[in-house]
Protein backbone atom coordinates (compact mmCIF):
# COMPACT_ATOMS: atom_id res chain seq x y z
CA UNK A 1 0.00 0.00 0.00
CA UNK A 2 1.50 3.34 -1.07
CA UNK A 3 1.43 5.97 1.64
CA UNK A 4 -0.45 9.17 0.80
CA UNK A 5 1.72 11.93 -0.57
CA UNK A 6 1.27 15.67 -0.08
CA UNK A 7 -0.39 17.57 -2.90
CA UNK A 8 2.80 19.58 -3.43
CA UNK A 9 4.72 16.39 -4.25
CA UNK A 10 2.03 15.24 -6.68
CA UNK A 11 1.98 18.53 -8.56
CA UNK A 12 5.75 18.57 -8.47
CA UNK A 13 5.81 15.25 -10.35
CA UNK A 14 3.33 16.55 -12.92
CA UNK A 15 5.53 19.62 -13.42
CA UNK A 16 8.51 17.29 -13.79
CA UNK A 17 6.72 15.44 -16.62
CA UNK A 18 5.64 18.69 -18.29
CA UNK A 19 9.31 19.72 -18.33
CA UNK A 20 10.30 16.49 -20.09
CA UNK A 21 11.05 14.33 -17.05
CA UNK A 22 10.91 10.53 -17.10
CA UNK A 23 10.98 9.50 -13.43
CA UNK A 24 8.22 6.97 -12.60
CA UNK A 25 5.70 8.04 -9.98
CA UNK A 26 6.70 5.49 -7.36
CA UNK A 27 10.34 6.56 -7.71
CA UNK A 28 9.53 10.25 -7.34
CA UNK A 29 11.06 11.45 -4.06
CA UNK A 30 11.46 15.18 -4.62
CA UNK A 31 9.58 16.87 -1.77
CA UNK A 32 9.77 20.28 -3.44
CA UNK A 33 6.50 22.11 -3.64
CA UNK A 34 4.80 22.31 -6.98
CA UNK A 35 1.51 23.46 -8.40
CA UNK A 36 -0.42 23.24 -11.61
CA UNK A 37 -0.18 26.62 -13.35
CA UNK A 38 -3.37 25.91 -15.30
CA UNK A 39 -5.41 25.26 -12.18
CA UNK A 40 -6.85 22.09 -13.68
CA UNK A 41 -7.64 18.94 -11.76
CA UNK A 42 -4.95 16.28 -11.60
CA UNK A 43 -4.82 14.33 -14.91
CA UNK A 44 -5.54 10.63 -14.95
CA UNK A 45 -2.87 7.95 -14.64
CA UNK A 46 -3.32 7.13 -18.37
CA UNK A 47 -2.41 10.64 -19.46
CA UNK A 48 0.47 10.93 -17.01
CA UNK A 49 2.04 7.61 -17.97
CA UNK A 50 1.63 8.30 -21.69
CA UNK A 51 3.41 11.64 -21.25
CA UNK A 52 6.24 9.94 -19.36
CA UNK A 53 6.69 7.40 -22.18
CA UNK A 54 6.60 10.17 -24.77
CA UNK A 55 9.39 11.89 -22.85
CA UNK A 56 11.36 8.63 -22.85
CA UNK A 57 10.91 8.35 -26.61
CA UNK A 58 12.14 11.91 -27.05
CA UNK A 59 15.26 11.14 -25.03
CA UNK A 60 16.06 7.95 -26.99
CA UNK A 61 15.49 9.47 -30.43
CA UNK A 62 18.66 10.38 -32.27
CA UNK A 63 16.89 12.49 -34.90
CA UNK A 64 17.71 16.19 -34.49
CA UNK A 65 14.51 18.15 -34.14
CA UNK A 66 15.12 21.43 -32.28
CA UNK A 67 13.08 20.32 -29.28
CA UNK A 68 12.24 23.72 -27.79
CA UNK A 69 10.67 24.17 -24.39
CA UNK A 70 7.58 25.82 -25.84
CA UNK A 71 6.94 22.94 -28.25
CA UNK A 72 7.49 20.37 -25.51
CA UNK A 73 5.18 22.16 -23.09
CA UNK A 74 2.45 22.52 -25.72
CA UNK A 75 2.56 18.78 -26.44
CA UNK A 76 2.60 17.95 -22.72
CA UNK A 77 -0.48 20.08 -22.13
CA UNK A 78 -2.27 18.34 -25.01
CA UNK A 79 -1.46 14.91 -23.61
CA UNK A 80 -2.56 15.80 -20.09
CA UNK A 81 -5.84 17.30 -21.33
CA UNK A 82 -6.68 14.56 -23.85
CA UNK A 83 -9.68 12.34 -23.05
CA UNK A 84 -9.43 8.56 -23.29
CA UNK A 85 -11.40 7.50 -26.38
CA UNK A 86 -13.54 4.41 -26.79
CA UNK A 87 -14.48 1.73 -24.32
CA UNK A 88 -12.39 1.45 -21.19
CA UNK A 89 -11.93 2.96 -17.80
CA UNK A 90 -12.48 6.56 -16.79
CA UNK A 91 -9.44 8.63 -15.91
CA UNK A 92 -7.66 6.57 -13.27
CA UNK A 93 -6.61 8.30 -10.04
CA UNK A 94 -2.98 8.25 -8.98
CA UNK A 95 -2.09 5.84 -6.19
CA UNK A 96 -0.93 7.75 -3.14
CA UNK A 97 -2.44 10.96 -4.45
CA UNK A 98 -6.11 10.23 -3.80
CA UNK A 99 -7.96 8.99 -0.78
CA UNK A 100 -9.77 5.66 -1.13
CA UNK A 101 -13.46 6.04 -1.86
CA UNK A 102 -16.01 5.51 -4.57
CA UNK A 103 -15.03 5.21 -8.22
CA UNK A 104 -11.98 3.72 -9.86
CA UNK A 105 -9.27 2.31 -7.67
CA UNK A 106 -6.05 4.40 -7.59
CA UNK A 107 -3.24 2.85 -9.64
CA UNK A 108 0.47 3.11 -10.26
CA UNK A 109 0.75 4.77 -13.70
CA UNK A 110 3.53 2.38 -14.70
CA UNK A 111 1.05 -0.51 -14.39
CA UNK A 112 -1.49 0.94 -16.84
CA UNK A 113 -1.73 -1.39 -19.84
CA UNK A 114 -1.20 -0.52 -23.51
CA UNK A 115 -4.92 -0.52 -24.27
CA UNK A 116 -5.60 2.32 -21.83
CA UNK A 117 -2.63 4.36 -23.04
CA UNK A 118 -3.73 3.88 -26.66
CA UNK A 119 -7.13 5.34 -25.86
CA UNK A 120 -5.40 8.65 -25.09
CA UNK A 121 -2.81 8.38 -27.88
CA UNK A 122 -5.45 7.72 -30.54
CA UNK A 123 -7.28 10.91 -29.55
CA UNK A 124 -4.12 12.97 -30.03
CA UNK A 125 -3.36 11.40 -33.41
CA UNK A 126 -6.95 11.76 -34.60
CA UNK A 127 -6.86 15.48 -33.79
CA UNK A 128 -3.56 15.79 -35.68
CA UNK A 129 -5.06 14.01 -38.70
CA UNK A 130 -8.18 16.18 -38.76
CA UNK A 131 -6.02 19.31 -38.52
CA UNK A 132 -3.84 18.02 -41.38
CA UNK A 133 -6.79 17.38 -43.70
CA UNK A 134 -6.96 14.93 -46.60
CA UNK A 135 -4.29 14.78 -49.27
CA UNK A 136 -5.54 15.84 -52.72
CA UNK A 137 -6.58 13.03 -55.06
CA UNK A 138 -4.20 12.63 -58.00
CA UNK A 139 -6.10 12.54 -61.28
CA UNK A 140 -4.18 12.22 -64.53
CA UNK A 141 -5.37 13.49 -67.89
CA UNK A 142 -8.01 11.00 -69.12
CA UNK A 143 -6.83 8.82 -71.98
CA UNK A 144 -9.41 8.14 -74.71
CA UNK A 145 -8.11 4.70 -75.68
CA UNK A 146 -8.09 2.54 -72.63
CA UNK A 147 -9.57 -0.70 -71.41
CA UNK A 148 -12.58 -0.10 -69.20
CA UNK A 149 -12.40 -2.02 -65.97
CA UNK A 150 -14.04 -2.50 -62.58
CA UNK A 151 -11.77 -3.81 -59.82
CA UNK A 152 -13.19 -6.03 -57.08
CA UNK A 153 -11.69 -8.53 -54.68
CA UNK A 154 -8.61 -8.02 -52.48
CA UNK A 155 -9.26 -4.53 -51.03
CA UNK A 156 -5.62 -3.64 -50.32
CA UNK A 157 -4.52 -4.49 -53.86
CA UNK A 158 -7.64 -3.06 -55.52
CA UNK A 159 -7.40 0.24 -53.63
CA UNK A 160 -3.71 0.76 -54.44
CA UNK A 161 -4.09 -0.22 -58.10
CA UNK A 162 -7.23 1.88 -58.54
CA UNK A 163 -5.50 5.00 -57.20
CA UNK A 164 -2.39 4.38 -59.29
CA UNK A 165 -4.40 4.07 -62.50
CA UNK A 166 -6.52 7.12 -61.65
CA UNK A 167 -3.31 9.13 -61.34
CA UNK A 168 -2.33 7.94 -64.82
CA UNK A 169 -5.62 9.01 -66.37
CA UNK A 170 -7.22 5.56 -66.32
CA UNK A 171 -10.23 5.87 -63.99
CA UNK A 172 -12.35 2.89 -63.11
CA UNK A 173 -15.75 2.33 -64.70
CA UNK A 174 -17.34 3.22 -68.02
CA UNK A 175 -19.81 1.35 -70.22
CA UNK A 176 -19.53 -2.45 -70.21
CA UNK A 177 -16.28 -2.63 -68.23
CA UNK A 178 -14.33 -5.80 -67.61
CA UNK A 179 -14.92 -6.90 -64.02
CA UNK A 180 -11.50 -7.91 -62.73
CA UNK A 181 -11.70 -9.83 -59.45
CA UNK A 182 -8.37 -9.94 -57.59
CA UNK A 183 -8.06 -13.20 -55.67
CA UNK A 184 -5.48 -15.05 -53.63
CA UNK A 185 -5.21 -17.21 -50.50
CA UNK A 186 -8.42 -16.68 -48.57
CA UNK A 187 -6.68 -16.06 -45.26
CA UNK A 188 -4.76 -13.22 -46.91
CA UNK A 189 -7.97 -11.82 -48.43
CA UNK A 190 -9.66 -11.81 -45.03
CA UNK A 191 -6.71 -10.09 -43.36
CA UNK A 192 -6.48 -7.52 -46.15
CA UNK A 193 -10.21 -6.81 -45.96
CA UNK A 194 -10.07 -6.12 -42.23
CA UNK A 195 -6.94 -4.02 -42.68
CA UNK A 196 -8.48 -1.87 -45.41
CA UNK A 197 -11.66 -1.39 -43.37
CA UNK A 198 -9.52 -0.03 -40.54
CA UNK A 199 -8.22 2.61 -42.97
CA UNK A 200 -11.67 3.55 -44.24
CA UNK A 201 -14.58 3.51 -41.80
CA UNK A 202 -13.04 1.57 -38.92
CA UNK A 203 -13.83 -1.94 -37.77
CA UNK A 204 -14.07 -4.28 -34.84
CA UNK A 205 -10.85 -5.70 -33.37
CA UNK A 206 -9.29 -8.33 -35.67
CA UNK A 207 -10.28 -11.36 -33.61
CA UNK A 208 -13.85 -10.14 -33.05
CA UNK A 209 -14.31 -9.25 -36.72
CA UNK A 210 -13.12 -12.67 -37.87
CA UNK A 211 -15.28 -14.45 -35.31
CA UNK A 212 -18.34 -12.50 -36.50
CA UNK A 213 -18.03 -13.94 -40.01
CA UNK A 214 -17.08 -17.45 -38.91
CA UNK A 215 -20.09 -17.75 -36.62
CA UNK A 216 -22.35 -16.87 -39.56
CA UNK A 217 -20.34 -19.07 -41.95
CA UNK A 218 -20.26 -16.19 -44.43
CA UNK A 219 -17.59 -14.16 -46.16
CA UNK A 220 -17.43 -10.34 -46.22
CA UNK A 221 -18.75 -8.82 -49.44
CA UNK A 222 -15.33 -7.82 -50.80
CA UNK A 223 -13.85 -11.26 -50.08
CA UNK A 224 -16.61 -13.24 -51.81
CA UNK A 225 -15.41 -12.97 -55.42
CA UNK A 226 -18.47 -14.64 -56.97
CA UNK A 227 -20.83 -12.31 -55.13
CA UNK A 228 -18.70 -9.25 -56.02
CA UNK A 229 -18.80 -10.09 -59.73
CA UNK A 230 -22.58 -10.59 -59.68
CA UNK A 231 -23.19 -7.35 -57.78
CA UNK A 232 -21.40 -5.41 -60.51
CA UNK A 233 -23.34 -7.19 -63.23
CA UNK A 234 -20.34 -9.06 -64.62
CA UNK A 235 -21.06 -11.32 -67.59
CA UNK A 236 -18.92 -14.29 -68.47
CA UNK A 237 -17.01 -12.82 -71.46
CA UNK A 238 -16.29 -9.62 -69.52
CA UNK A 239 -15.03 -11.13 -66.25
CA UNK A 240 -11.56 -12.16 -65.15
CA UNK A 241 -10.73 -13.91 -61.87
CA UNK A 242 -7.06 -13.08 -61.31
CA UNK A 243 -5.07 -15.06 -58.78
CA UNK A 244 -1.71 -14.55 -60.53
CA UNK A 245 -0.86 -10.93 -59.69
CA UNK A 246 2.06 -10.87 -62.11
CA UNK A 247 -0.51 -11.03 -64.92
CA UNK A 248 -2.85 -8.41 -63.47
CA UNK A 249 -1.44 -5.47 -65.52
CA UNK A 250 -2.27 -7.01 -68.90
CA UNK A 251 -5.93 -7.41 -67.91
CA UNK A 252 -6.11 -3.74 -66.90
CA UNK A 253 -4.55 -2.51 -70.13
CA UNK A 254 -1.20 -1.40 -68.68
CA UNK A 255 2.36 -2.68 -68.92
CA UNK A 256 3.17 -2.72 -65.23
CA UNK A 257 1.84 -1.85 -61.79
CA UNK A 258 3.74 -0.72 -58.69
CA UNK A 259 4.32 -3.08 -55.81
CA UNK A 260 1.51 -2.98 -53.26
CA UNK A 261 2.00 -1.93 -49.66
CA UNK A 262 0.30 -4.15 -47.09
CA UNK A 263 0.01 -2.32 -43.74
CA UNK A 264 1.36 -4.12 -40.71
CA UNK A 265 -0.93 -5.41 -37.99
CA UNK A 266 0.15 -2.55 -35.70
CA UNK A 267 -0.61 0.05 -38.37
CA UNK A 268 -4.07 -1.41 -39.01
CA UNK A 269 -4.96 -1.59 -35.32
CA UNK A 270 -3.79 1.95 -34.66
CA UNK A 271 -5.77 3.15 -37.69
CA UNK A 272 -8.84 1.33 -36.36
CA UNK A 273 -8.59 3.25 -33.10
CA UNK A 274 -7.90 6.58 -34.78
CA UNK A 275 -10.83 6.06 -37.17
CA UNK A 276 -13.26 5.78 -34.27
CA UNK A 277 -12.22 9.23 -33.01
CA UNK A 278 -12.10 10.79 -36.48
CA UNK A 279 -15.68 9.59 -36.98
CA UNK A 280 -16.71 11.83 -34.10
CA UNK A 281 -14.70 14.82 -35.28
CA UNK A 282 -15.84 15.01 -38.92
CA UNK A 283 -18.94 14.09 -41.00
CA UNK A 284 -19.14 10.44 -42.05
CA UNK A 285 -18.48 11.23 -45.72
CA UNK A 286 -15.17 12.93 -44.89
CA UNK A 287 -13.65 10.12 -42.86
CA UNK A 288 -12.44 7.79 -45.70
CA UNK A 289 -10.34 10.53 -47.34
CA UNK A 290 -8.69 11.39 -44.04
CA UNK A 291 -8.02 7.75 -43.24
CA UNK A 292 -6.56 7.14 -46.70
CA UNK A 293 -4.21 10.06 -46.05
CA UNK A 294 -3.18 8.36 -42.83
CA UNK A 295 -2.61 5.08 -44.70
CA UNK A 296 -0.21 6.68 -47.17
CA UNK A 297 1.65 8.66 -44.51
CA UNK A 298 1.85 6.25 -41.57
CA UNK A 299 5.46 5.19 -40.87
CA UNK A 300 6.35 1.53 -41.24
CA UNK A 301 7.62 -0.23 -38.13
CA UNK A 302 8.41 -3.52 -39.85
CA UNK A 303 5.62 -5.43 -38.10
CA UNK A 304 4.06 -8.09 -40.42
CA UNK A 305 0.44 -7.83 -41.56
CA UNK A 306 -2.39 -9.45 -39.59
CA UNK A 307 -2.63 -13.24 -39.85
CA UNK A 308 -5.62 -15.54 -39.42
CA UNK A 309 -5.14 -17.45 -36.12
CA UNK A 310 -4.91 -21.24 -36.13
CA UNK A 311 -8.35 -21.62 -34.52
CA UNK A 312 -9.98 -20.28 -37.70
CA UNK A 313 -7.98 -22.31 -40.27
CA UNK A 314 -10.58 -25.05 -40.75
CA UNK A 315 -13.39 -22.58 -41.44
CA UNK A 316 -11.22 -20.56 -43.84
CA UNK A 317 -10.23 -23.69 -45.77
CA UNK A 318 -13.84 -24.87 -46.16
CA UNK A 319 -14.95 -21.37 -47.21
CA UNK A 320 -12.20 -21.21 -49.84
CA UNK A 321 -13.23 -24.59 -51.28
CA UNK A 322 -16.88 -23.50 -51.42
CA UNK A 323 -16.02 -20.23 -53.20
CA UNK A 324 -13.83 -22.08 -55.72
CA UNK A 325 -16.72 -24.44 -56.54
CA UNK A 326 -19.10 -21.52 -57.15
CA UNK A 327 -16.60 -19.78 -59.44
CA UNK A 328 -16.06 -23.03 -61.37
CA UNK A 329 -19.80 -23.46 -61.89
CA UNK A 330 -20.10 -19.84 -63.05
CA UNK A 331 -17.50 -20.56 -65.72
CA UNK A 332 -15.62 -17.27 -65.39
CA UNK A 333 -12.19 -17.10 -67.11
CA UNK A 334 -9.44 -17.58 -64.52
CA UNK A 335 -6.00 -16.01 -64.77
CA UNK A 336 -3.97 -18.30 -62.57
CA UNK A 337 -5.53 -21.19 -60.69
CA UNK A 338 -8.56 -21.37 -58.38
CA UNK A 339 -6.45 -23.67 -56.20
CA UNK A 340 -4.62 -20.46 -55.22
CA UNK A 341 -7.69 -19.53 -53.14
CA UNK A 342 -6.74 -22.20 -50.61
CA UNK A 343 -5.42 -20.52 -47.45
CA UNK A 344 -1.69 -20.45 -46.92
CA UNK A 345 -2.14 -21.83 -43.42
CA UNK A 346 -3.71 -25.00 -44.81
CA UNK A 347 -0.81 -25.77 -47.14
CA UNK A 348 2.04 -27.91 -45.85
CA UNK A 349 5.24 -26.13 -46.78
CA UNK A 350 8.83 -26.85 -45.79
CA UNK A 351 10.68 -24.43 -43.61
CA UNK A 352 9.84 -22.69 -40.35
CA UNK A 353 6.26 -21.68 -39.63
CA UNK A 354 5.25 -18.11 -38.97
CA UNK A 355 6.07 -16.82 -35.49
CA UNK A 356 3.15 -17.08 -33.08
CA UNK A 357 3.22 -13.34 -32.48
CA UNK A 358 2.11 -12.68 -36.05
CA UNK A 359 -1.26 -14.34 -35.44
CA UNK A 360 -2.53 -11.46 -33.34
CA UNK A 361 -2.14 -7.74 -32.80
CA UNK A 362 0.45 -6.87 -30.15
CA UNK A 363 -0.79 -3.93 -28.07
CA UNK A 364 2.72 -2.85 -27.13
CA UNK A 365 3.77 -2.69 -30.78
CA UNK A 366 0.71 -0.55 -31.54
CA UNK A 367 1.54 1.75 -28.62
CA UNK A 368 5.16 2.06 -29.74
CA UNK A 369 3.98 3.14 -33.19
CA UNK A 370 1.51 5.64 -31.71
CA UNK A 371 4.19 7.22 -29.51
CA UNK A 372 6.57 7.39 -32.45
CA UNK A 373 3.97 9.31 -34.46
CA UNK A 374 3.23 11.67 -31.57
CA UNK A 375 6.91 12.42 -31.00
CA UNK A 376 7.96 12.67 -34.65
CA UNK A 377 5.80 15.01 -36.78
CA UNK A 378 7.42 13.90 -40.06
CA UNK A 379 4.30 11.95 -41.09
CA UNK A 380 2.27 15.16 -40.92
CA UNK A 381 4.72 17.13 -43.05
CA UNK A 382 5.16 14.36 -45.62
CA UNK A 383 8.88 13.85 -44.96
CA UNK A 384 8.44 10.27 -43.78
CA UNK A 385 6.62 7.66 -45.84
CA UNK A 386 5.97 3.99 -45.30
CA UNK A 387 8.32 1.69 -47.15
CA UNK A 388 6.64 -0.60 -49.64
CA UNK A 389 6.13 -4.23 -48.76
CA UNK A 390 5.17 -6.51 -51.61
CA UNK A 391 2.08 -8.64 -51.34
CA UNK A 392 3.29 -12.20 -50.93
CA UNK A 393 1.32 -14.74 -52.88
Amino acid sequence: MTAPRPAASVHGWVAHLRAGGTTPWLEWTDPAAGNDPTGRALPGAQQLELLRRINLARESSARPRGDHDRERTRLADRVLAAPAAGRGKADLPLVGAAAAGFGARPVDPASVDAHELLRVASTLLADDLVALGPDPVRRGMPRPWRRRFRLVGDPVVATAVREHLLGRGRPEGGPRPFVVAVGGPLDDLLAHTWTQRCFEHGSRPWGDWLRFWRERDQLPARVDLDDSVRRWGGRRPFVRIVTDLDRLPEHLGVRRLPSVQVPGADQAELARRISAVVGIRVPVAERPALMRTLQTRMPDSGVPPAVVPAAEHEWVASSAARMARRLTRAGYPVVGDLADLAPRAAAARPGPSRPAGQAGVDGQQVLDLAIRMIVDPAWRTGRERSTERRVER
